[in-house]
């Protein structure tokens, strides 16, 4: 009997070759992409489940309340983990992890720049990367001695077995041997935490010093612990202002400063912008693409759906003989949903070599390293999708064909013209509210973005270099910095005598939501202002392209101007000051100093955000005076801007490489380009467009192969009253038109409901952004018009075509 179903359904298919096509690509493009969607969705929801004992493994989120804000960060006091390890006995392990780099030698001759974490020696106890040499209780007990991955392994040694072996790396003023303990196995891609190298994290005493090591208001890098069991997560959290009180005593408020902790299973997947030393995934992109996948799913389904009704007059007698045959209703149907199930499976299949061929693409776009792996869980995806699909597409049909009453089938009486035509119509509309849905999506998202890319910053970022310059590690912060923009200034000096070279500067931070640092201080009346600071050096403005709008610039020399800041024009507004120069900080804990300069505001955030109050300073010493509070960006080391001049940059380059080899011999090459720092803030909207806008794509594919099979089927069904149109005079553009006017209502209703739902679905996706720009209404105009060019090209290629044949013929065939 199942042989029978399966050979009557092949038939079915094989006979209808146009219909069975159109709905095998349909549905292949939208499995396809679902697959990848699908996949990409499960793959971003798995980060961190390979640790063993995952529910146990926590993040510290610490809370702190200032005058006039409230301060949240996964960014720790180095004290933390030691204080909870020893003030709460759920607490089985704690560990630091602190991210930096240092110079490292390749060989004898080269010298490259290679970031570690300094973590505790229960960090391997807590998360379960497999060590694949080396004992994990014992290889980050030494100071000198680090765990590499296999990766990092054959960069410094080949194939050689590296336990034992030493890399050379510059901490402090010298370079220290570091022996190797342990070999890891490449990180799994579904880790949040991602690192090359660890290092027992007594080595911070070369970067920190005791006092900050001590201290609960200097934070660096983040701390995780395990405990006993997941259910101690409360009873550790309600146990932290006691903690707090006994730790900072009389200098503690209630409430003012508390931490929480995180589960790691909800570090991937956040909205928030805090990542603290991850990269999180939002989870709306997922949802988004989820949506975006069902619903191109769902239009290859309604083609199905459509094209199943538009035959039911032909199937109608297949049905209404197979009843009278003794065929009974469960049986129709199952025949029916064999039909759908081949249909699909067969779309699977196709639907699987399109996902590997695009994957490549898809990894590269979202910056992702998905494998399609077929395992028990993917393997359960792709079956849920077949039922899906299968009952979405064929569960209408199979059960309004089985439901006909055979008796009016076979006399040709049946009338299902209304509720079929009815049912039919709505089901196309949709298809092109959605296809016009994701369009106009498209158009807002690209007009949003490509205003992002051509609004004036305030600065200048063409043909503006930034190279980084080795930092010098100390555990004074201000000589750090000082010593950094020593050696930096050897670099720059060395360029600006070359013709090639507009201007140069120096300079911490570039450019980004976390480039520049969070200070703040208190005001004379006791309120926190709060404010973003960069030390910069040389001719930092000129590089920058900044204007300066009252008094005067840096002196580029070094060590002069080191008492003066130039401040942006928000800092000037929110003091008050209608003459900013010759003013100073409202706080006496400053050293003396002076503001020398205003220049116009520029932005040195993202365009996600407003412009905030700026200080630009030449000198830590004086400025780190006055501040009690100061978050730390991303950059720590001094960096070199430079401007060049022309267009010939392989010559600009070769120039810069040729200066740092004389400059610093034994030190890595290494730059960037302003204005791809400036993109890269905005790279996960720029994908979520190019998303969207492939969607679009497929889904108007889509959309326009079930309009061709539909306007087919009407016409078809329409021979006889074309050749009786034609033998009474009808022209052939009248008897398109009367087609057209059909499918047209239905393209209009499409976009008419569309448009609107675009501009309301996609206010919260543009809210998020300080700088807005909708799109006019010329340009939805225009879409509305193509989409009606589109349905007039598709529907009067077949009627035209139709008109052209003999009314003799079709009127001799009825």
């Amino acid at each position: 009997m199942w042989k029978n179903y399966f050979k009557i359904a092949i038939r079915n298919l094989s006979k209808n070759k146009l219909h069975t096509g159109i709905n095998l690509i349909g549905l292949s493009l939208g499995l396809g992409v679902g697959v990848l969607i699908f996949f990409f969705v499960q793959f971003e929801m798995s980060f961190d489940d390979f640790h063993k004992d995952s529910g146990q493994i926590f993040r510290i989120e610490r809370h702190q309340v200032e005058e006039g804000g409230y301060n949240t960060s996964f960014s720790t006091p180095i004290i933390t983990a030691p204080t909870f390890q020893s003030e709460f006995s759920q607490v089985k392990y704690t560990t630091r992890m602190i991210g930096s780099s240092a110079q490292a030698y390749l060989d004898e001759e080269t010298t490259q720049n290679q970031p570690f974490l300094m973590v505790g020696t229960d960090f391997l106890e807590i998360f379960s990367f497999p060590l694949l040499q080396g004992s994990k209780e014992k290889v980050l007990e030494d100071k000198f001695g680090v765990v590499i991955t296999e990766e990092v392994a054959k960069k410094y040694f080949g194939d050689a077995s590296p336990i034992g072996k030493a890399i050379r790396m510059r901490m402090g003023d010298d370079y220290q041997e570091y022996q190797v303990t342990g070999l890891l196995k490449d990180l799994p891609a579904n880790s949040s935490i991602q690192f090359e190298m660890l290092m027992n994290d007594e080595n911070m005493d070369f970067s920190i010093g005791e006092q900050n090591q001590n201290s609960w208001y200097n934070v660096y890098g983040d701390t995780y612990l395990k405990l006993n069991n997941a259910g101690e997560k409360a009873s550790v959290e309600a146990g932290v202002e006691r903690m707090m009180k006994k730790v900072l005593g009389e200098e503690y408020k209630e409430g003012e400063y508390l931490f929480t902790l995180q589960p790691i299973a909800e570090m991937q997947l956040t909205e928030s912008t805090n990542y603290g030393m991850i990269e999180a995934t939002r989870p709306t992109l997922l949802w988004i693409l989820a949506g975006i996948a069902f619903h191109i799913l769902l239009i290859a389904c309604i083609n199905f759906t459509t094209m199943a009704i538009g035959r039911s007059t032909t199937r109608a007698k297949e049905v209404g003989v197979r009843k009278t045959m003794g065929a009974d209703f469960g049986q129709l149907v199952f025949q029916f949903l064999t039909e759908a199930f081949l249909t699909t499976v067969s779309a699977l299949v196709l639907g699987l070599i399109l996902a590997e061929v695009l994957l490549p693409t898809f990894n590269s776009l979202f910056e992702k390293e998905l494998m399609l792996e077929y395992g028990p869980i993917q393997i359960l995806i792709l079956f849920g999708l077949v039922v899906l699909i299968t009952a979405m597409a064929g569960a209408y049909p199979a059960f309004f064909m089985s439901s006909l009453r055979p008796i009016k089938v076979l006399k040709g009486n049946l009338s299902i013209r209304f509720g079929k035509q009815a049912l039919r119509k709505g089901l196309v509309a949709f298809q092109f509210f959605i296809s016009f849905l994701l369009i106009a999506s498209t158009l807002i998202m690209v007009n949003q973005m490509e205003a992002i890319r051509s609004f004036d910053l305030g600065f200048d970022q063409e043909m503006v270099v930034i190279v980084d310059v080795p930092d010098v590690p100390s555990t004074s912060f201000v000589k750090s910095i000082t010593a950094g923009f020593q050696q930096a200034e050897l670099f720059r000096q060395a360029l600006i005598g070359r013709s090639e070279v507009q201007s140069a500067g120096l300079t911490i931070s570039t450019y980004g939501d976390y480039a520049f640092w969070d200070a703040g201080f208190p005001m004379e009346g006791g309120e926190q202002f709060n404010f973003r600071v960069n030390f910069v050096g040389g001719d930092y403005i000129k590089a920058m392209g900044l204007e300066i709008v009252k008094g005067r610039d840096f002196n580029p020399m070094p060590g002069a101007d080191s008492s003066a800041f130039v401040i942006n024009e928000t800092f000037a507004k929110a003091m008050n000051w209608d003459d900013p120069l010759g003013e100073m900080m409202p706080n006496t804990k400053f050293k003396p100093h002076e503001i020398v300069g205003v220049v116009k505001d520029f932005h040195h955030n993202s365009l996600y955000n407003e412009i905030q109050p700026v200080v630009l300073a030449k000198s830590p010493e004086t400025f780190f005076s006055g501040i009690n509070t100061l978050m730390i960006g991303s950059a720590t080391n001094p960096k070199v801007l430079v401007k060049g001049n022309g267009s010939d940059f392989e010559s600009f380059k070769a120039m810069l490489e040729n200066e740092w080899e004389r400059v610093f011999p034994l030190e890595a090459f290494s730059f960037s380009f302003l204005d791809e720092t400036v993109q890269k803030q905005y790279e996960a909207d720029e994908r979520l467009g190019k998303m969207v806008f492939l969607a679009a794509c497929i889904a108007i594919l889509i959309a326009a192969m079930g309009l061709f099979a539909m306007a087919a089927l009407s016409i078809a069904g329409r021979t006889k009253e074309i050749g009786i149109r034609k033998v009474l005079g009808a022209s052939s553009w009248s008897i398109s038109w009367m087609f057209n006017k059909e499918f047209l209502l239905i393209t209009v209703v499409g976009v008419l409901v569309a448009l609107p739902l675009s501009l309301y679905f996609m206010q919260s996706w543009i809210a998020q952004f300080a700088v807005k720009a909708w799109p006019s209404w010329l340009n939805f105009g225009v879409l509305g018009v193509a989409g009606i060019v589109f349905t007039l090209l598709i529907v009067s290629a077949q009627s035209f075509r139709a008109t052209q044949m003999n009314p003799v013929k079709t009127l001799k065939d009825e």
